[in-house]
């Protein structure tokens, strides 16, 4: 098969689902032979193995991300036979993403600074590379730096691609604006984005649009029109290759559905559909953000009168958003460490009538400040979750409690 039918297949499917995009790069790879024109023929099996491998990386599961690591290393070897620029940078861009989703991040700018150098002129490469390096600031929290490569990576594509190029664009700088707080901008990025995917029949981009427009709806607390997003959203997947995107828009739904007031149908969610696909792939970051909501559920009970106040309810509770807390600041995950620690002050804060309470009251005041003071090394201290911590901060202070 030629490298140019092989791409434009590839990303047909890839623009309805990962399993239809799997499944076909699996059986390319079978089918791939070194034929009369060799040098096309070990480009285009460089290119399978490295197409394959982003697709495994994106399921986040142990042995795929294993099988990926395998097959990035084959592509270098198949590349060592017939080098090419451009297929390098491809090869370094992997490399790149599979780093970045193994946590190992000391090397990620290098490479893809160097993928952007070896892509030389074509432009359309670059804006990839900005889009990776954008996701790796806002991983680390440089806001600043992220929308820099966000910005650049959009107006190349602008200039030189197509609606589908620029949607992708759009998806990324709406969650750069989700992350620091500026609701209507990402909402009109998302809304934007949905436009395109429904006009080009792209499910991809329809995925992430939904995705993306349903914690928009939760951060403005239209709990039914988030619930409504994310049953669309969850129907365009299917396991198990996605199983752990729908463990993360289930999260959302147990969210949406705390948000309105269905306590009970939030926490069988976490129990029913969270948590056992998180444990089934050992996925440690999907099980402390389900901890975390899972505790803010408890909470929620207590609240409502469903569980009676006592120190062992307090505790379970307490014990949900702690080693939720404790894996979040373990992923570098520091915007959900703030929250859980301001939502363990919540918590304290419900004990107030307890013969516990200056020992909560002691907690809480440690919990908000360095909420607080994790908020502000970020950035993001004008944000809605900042404003709550510094009037419960104030409160407490002042002996409010």
């Amino acid at each position: 098969m030629k490298l140019a039918e092989f791409l434009i297949q590839g990303q047909q499917l890839r623009q309805q689902n990962r399993t239809l995009a799997i499944a076909y790069f699996e059986q390319c790879l079978q089918n791939t032979t070194t034929g009369e024109n060799e040098a096309e023929d070990l480009s285009t099996t460089s290119r399978v193995l490295l197409d394959l491998a982003v697709e495994l990386i994106a399921t986040k599961q142990p042995q795929s991300l294993k099988r990926a690591k395998a097959l990035v290393q084959q592509a270098g070897e198949t590349l060592d036979q017939n080098p090419d620029r451009e297929q390098e940078a491809y090869l370094l861009y992997v490399r790149a993403i599979l780093a970045h989703e193994f946590g190992e991040l000391s090397d990620v700018l290098d490479i893809l600074q160097a993928a952007h150098e070896a892509y030389s002129n074509n432009r359309e490469g670059q804006a990839l590379i900005d889009d990776t390096i954008g996701q790796y600031y806002l991983r680390i929290n440089d806001i600043p730096s992220a929308l820099m490569s966000f910005e650049r990576s959009l107006s190349a594509r602008l200039e030189i691609a197509g609606e589908r190029e620029i949607a992708k664009s759009y998806t990324y700088l709406g969650k750069l604006y989700l992350a620091s707080g500026d609701i209507n901008q990402a909402a009109s990025l998302f809304q934007n984005t949905l436009d395109i995917a429904l006009a080009k029949s792209d499910n991809f981009l329809r995925l992430q649009a939904l995705k993306g427009l349903a914690k928009v709806a939760i951060a403005e607390s239209q709990w039914q029109t988030a619930i409504a997003l994310i049953q669309d959203a969850i129907a365009l997947l299917k396991e198990p290759v996605d199983t752990i995107e729908i463990g993360y828009l289930y999260c959302d739904l147990a969210e949406a559905l705390l948000g309105d007031r269905q306590v009970e149908a939030s926490l069988i969610c976490i129990r029913v559909n969270v948590l056992p696909r998180f444990r089934d792939y050992q996925y440690l970051k999907g099980i402390a953000i389900a901890k975390h909501i899972r505790g803010r559920i408890y909470m929620h009970r207590l609240l409502d009168g469903l569980d009676s106040l006592d120190e062992d309810a307090i505790e379970t509770a307490e014990d949900s958003l702690v080693d939720a807390s404790s894996a979040f600041e373990q992923f570098g995950m520091m915007t959900d460490y703030a929250k859980s620690l301001y939502d363990l002050a919540c918590l304290y804060k419900l004990c107030s009538s307890s013969q516990l309470q200056y020992q909560y009251q002691g907690k809480s005041l440690r919990a908000l400040e360095l909420s607080l003071s994790v908020l502000d090394h970020l950035g993001i201290s004008n944000t809605k979750l900042a404003s709550q911590v510094e009037a419960m901060l104030n409160q407490v202070m002042r002996g409010s409690f």
